[in-house]
């Protein structure tokens, strides 16, 4: 289960890069797009500390209520869920139409 998690996590973020590098080069002008692919990979590669002091908060919040393995497993349970939901958000507002 945790492999075809790993692994449907994996093709999701190289679906996600491939989307998000093709659009900004078709909408961002050339002079400034290395700028904005900096900003971008700022805040994408800058927010990872910030998720992983969150998670260990949480899990050191979480282990003595519901022990140490059900707490390691309640970032990726809670991550998990934040997807679903951005997910069912974004199927709900998306217009998709035949090009």
């Amino acid at each position: 289960m945790t492999a075809l998690a790993l692994f449907l996590e994996a093709a999701a973020g190289m679906l996600w890069n491939v989307v998000t590098v093709s659009y900004r080069q078709r909408l961002i002008p050339d002079d400034l797009l290395g700028r904005v692919n900096s900003v971008y990979r700022f805040f994408g590669w800058g927010a990872m500390p910030f998720g992983a002091m969150g998670a260990g908060a949480l899990v050191a919040v979480m282990t003595p209520a519901v022990g140490r393995t059900n707490a390691l497993h309640a970032p990726y349970l809670i991550g998990g869920a934040v997807c679903l939901l951005l997910l069912i958000f974004a199927a709900a507002r998306l217009r998709f139409e035949a090009s």
